[in-house]
């Protein structure tokens, strides 16, 4: 071969080396490239799923894990590295767990769509938590399914979020008792199960007596705990079996069930009477002793009711009855006791019409010094002889009169029919000192004081012969208005009393500042003054710390020469009761006391 040839071929084979060479690195660079941007494209949607609040992890079909991102693998507790090397579910949650999670994994294969589920489990820092997991199926290009994809969170906080609204939602605030809608659901499956297995259960509706009283005197601070304190012993005294809930203000439910099918209905009152009695016991709060009773209804399933909203009902009829026979007691409910309230409901719309049409008298009870034949007090009293029921006493229609707004006017009427009638007495002759008028609370207002002395101006009747009667409770819970009302009144010479003392929460210290000028003993401790040590002890406590103060002690309900030569002996100066005088009318008052008697000062 000639040498020029030999060099071209030489030439043409360097130069078709070279071009392959450079072929084969342009190539190898391309793949080179791919490779580092497939990478980064990795490393990007690594990244990004770590970005994610949420645990992402994906896993074939045999429960390994084959992708993560770092929330995962920080809640497993392992490395990313590690998980991806071939960890299997079982390896990280235990086989019972691992089985549980693969039935979701297949419910979603199989269902070709995403299942949710909820689970607690165990983070890589020991803490239990709530999972919120959703699984999808996961499919290669061929259509076939490869694994699961799982996104996770935790709801530990939203969980505990939901139940707290739902236990307020079904909860009293401040006792912890079921409300009504949780009493309403309880009683209803109560009631199901009593139907379904021929049972019988008791409904019992209580209501703590006088318990306004403690928030007026006390404060509502005090009142609180007095509830919780009362709820709390009804939770004692109570089965775990049996309901109690409250439905608002002072007023209780317990529903007995599981009752002994031979003594259901004695076994519930003997429960009802327990736990009047614990409720009866001292309350101490915060240094304050209280004693308070309660009032409760009875019903039965099903002689009363077949569903919950009639047996709470009836209920209520019987606790209204229990609180009429005078409190501190339970009535089991009857069907008359619905007509009854029927007719309590008509009393209550006929005292319209009788303030109106003057339905109302007035009788007077003498008050007298002890030892002295002649009165020189006396206390108005009213009637009401309602043309259809009777007569109808003061305790049944006053607190109608003070629910439904007829009250101020009822009151101011006795005022003046009164004033006119003390001032007749004084034409005839008869020269009576003072006359007591009972007053409620709700008649005090911002213009009452103004209101009264009109009234006596225009009747020119003197004020320092009038004495208004109010309650202990009320003179403990007196407002700055009221005090300024009262102490307007005392500056135009109208004297205060306290009516019923000894049966509410006075303490001596309190006592001192009253604006009052005589105390009036309940006849509840004159009853049995010489039988029980207690009323005794307790109305020579009154008439000592009467007299220490300055005040007038009025004994009321004295019915025999006994009561009164105790009460005389303690030191006690007036006295009133049917042992001396009954109420009567004006005429007979002025007939009888208007006649020669023998008097002595």
């Amino acid at each position: 071969m000639p040498h020029h040839q030999e060099s071209f071929l030489i030439i043409s084979l360097l130069l078709l080396s070279g071009t392959l060479l450079l072929s084969g690195f342009t190539l190898y660079r391309a793949r080179l490239s791919e490779q580092q941007r497939q990478r980064h494209e990795q490393a990007e949607r690594q990244s990004l799923l770590n970005a994610l609040p949420d645990i992402v992890y994906c896993k074939n079909l045999q429960g390994r894990y084959v992708f993560c991102n770092q929330q995962a693998a920080d809640f497993i507790g392992y490395s990313m590295k590690r998980l991806q090397d071939g960890l299997y579910e079982h390896d990280v949650f235990g086989r019972e767990l691992a089985k549980k999670f693969q039935q979701t994994d297949r419910e979603a294969i199989r269902g070709k769509r995403t299942v949710r589920s909820e689970n607690w489990l165990q983070n890589g820092q020991g803490q239990m938590v709530l999972m919120e997991t959703q699984k999808t199926p996961l499919y290669n290009a061929n259509g076939l399914c490869t694994g699961v994809l799982a996104v996770a969170r935790d709801i530990t906080h939203q969980h505990k979020n939901q139940q707290s609204l739902e236990y307020m939602a079904h909860h009293d605030a401040l006792t912890g008792m079921g409300n009504r809608l949780l009493l309403q659901q309880q009683l209803e499956y109560a009631l199901q199960v009593a139907r379904r297995t021929d049972t019988q259960l008791a409904v019992m509706y209580f209501d703590l007596d006088r318990f306004k009283e403690v928030n007026d005197t006390l404060g509502h601070n005090i009142g609180d705990l007095l509830l919780k304190d009362a709820a709390q012993r009804m939770q004692l005294h109570s089965r775990e079996s049996d309901i109690c809930a409250r439905l608002g203000g002072d007023e209780f439910i317990v529903v007995l069930t599981q009752l002994e099918p031979d003594r259901a209905q004695q076994q519930a009152r003997e429960k009802c009477q327990k736990l009047l009695t614990a409720l009866a016991e001292t309350y101490r709060l915060q240094g304050h002793l209280v004693t308070l009773y309660a009032s409760a209804g009875l019903v039965y399933f099903p002689q009363h009711g077949d569903d919950g909203n009639t047996l709470i009902r009836h209920a209520d009829t019987a606790l209204h009855h229990a609180k009429a026979l005078g409190r501190n007691r339970f009535v089991e409910y009857h069907p008359e006791l619905s007509q009854q309230l029927d007719s309590r409901l008509s009393i209550e719309q006929d005292l319209h019409t009788a303030l109106s049409s003057e339905q109302f008298t007035l009788v007077y009870q003498p008050q007298f010094r002890i030892g002295h034949p002649m009165p020189r007090r006396v206390e108005v009293l009213i009637r009401w002889p309602h043309p259809i029921h009777g007569f109808i006493t003061p305790q049944e229609f006053i607190p109608l009169a003070e629910t439904n707004g007829t009250i101020s006017a009822l009151g101011f009427w006795v005022l003046k029919c009164a004033c006119l009638e003390f001032l007749r007495w004084r034409a005839e002759g008869l020269l009576l000192e003072k006359m007591a008028v009972n007053i409620s609370a709700i008649q005090i207002n911002a213009e009452f004081a103004q209101q009264v002395l009109a009234m006596l101006n225009s009747l020119q009747f003197d004020p320092t012969w009038l004495e208004l009667e109010v309650t202990e409770s009320f003179m403990m819970a007196s407002t700055t208005e009221t005090s300024q009302q009262i102490q307007t009144l005392r500056e135009h010479g109208i004297e205060f009393s306290i009516d019923d003392f000894g049966t509410g929460f006075s303490s001596l210290s309190k006592l001192k500042s009253m604006p009052v000028s005589a105390l009036k003993i309940d006849q509840s401790f004159v009853r049995e003054i010489n039988d029980n040590v207690s009323d005794y002890e307790i109305a020579r406590a009154i008439i000592l710390m009467a007299k220490s103060l300055g005040l007038t002690v009025i004994a009321e309900g004295v019915e025999n020469k006994a009561q009164a030569a105790t009460l005389q002996r303690l030191g006690c100066e007036w006295i009133q009761g049917y042992f001396y005088a009954r109420p009567m009318s004006g005429e007979a008052l002025l007939a009888r006391y208007l006649a020669p008697q023998p008097t002595s000062e």
